[in-house]
């Protein structure tokens, strides 16, 4: 089961805006500053072909907020280098229960596990996927889609890991929310982004622009864990191009 991630009304219009176009139409749009949306909350959150996004409910009850502005904030959230990109199932550098808890809060990637993934895995967890079932889907023709038996793809995107969630909730009510922000380095995920597939941080400094999601209490305490939520919830300019041909 994959649960609801919640946003804001601005960020899922901005997110319905997109969500059907391709690369090169979703580009355009910023050579327009009337139709530019790379400003817009909701520009850089993962599509709701896969990722389960629902706007927030009215009057809906905030117990906790993680901003980027908090003392403490990089304690609680950070997003780590080693899971940015392409991450399949086998690889060697993974979290504890790592494929369980990402399609608990992700579901599937949107591409597939052939196709191009298999080269644009994050360097860190990299690995030797073996490719013959995917070589003999290609000389049976069969070209679309995931190839049963081959290694997972589990993640492609920006993670972000929220730690100790679940020891903080305390008593509060199911239906309520947490809210977390999620910075936005831009130069990770702009167009003409070397540096993604690298080791280098992804900037969390305080005051950059964000995102926010909320996740509903309920949904956190039926988690795989509770305290380790991994989200695959931002995605780059070249998720839907670049490396799938």
């Amino acid at each position: 089961m994959t649960v609801t991630i919640y946003v804001t009304k601005e960020a899922m219009a901005t997110v319905l805006k997109i969500k059907d176009l391709d690369y090169y139409d979703r580009c355009c749009l910023a050579d327009n500053e009337a139709t530019d949306l790379t400003r817009k909350e909701g520009y850089y959150l993962k599509t709701t072909h896969k990722l389960n996004l629902a706007p927030l409910p009215e009057g809906a009850p905030l117990v906790a907020s993680l901003r980027t502005s908090d003392a403490d904030y990089s304690e609680r959230v950070n997003i780590p280098a080693s899971l940015r990109g392409c991450i399949f199932e086998k690889a060697p550098n993974l979290p504890p229960r790592y494929k369980e808890i990402i399609e608990y809060w992700s579901g599937e990637p949107l591409n597939t596990n052939a196709g191009g993934a298999v080269y644009y895995q994050n360097p860190m967890n990299a690995y030797v996927v073996d490719l013959s079932l995917l070589d003999a889907a290609n000389a049976a023709g069969n070209y679309g889609g995931n190839v049963a038996g081959m290694d997972a793809l589990l993640s492609e995107g920006v993670v972000v890991h929220i730690a100790g969630l679940g020891k903080a909730l305390g008593s509060a009510p199911d239906d309520a929310f947490v809210e977390i922000g999620i910075p936005l380095d831009e130069a990770m995920l702009a167009l003409d982004n070397p540096e993604f597939l690298t080791g280098q941080p992804y900037a969390q400094s305080t005051g950059q622009r964000s995102e926010r999601i909320f996740l509903k209490v309920s949904d956190i305490r039926r988690s795989p864990d509770p305290d380790q939520i991994f989200v695959d919830a931002l995605r780059y300019e070249e998720l839907d191009y670049g490396f799938y041909y």
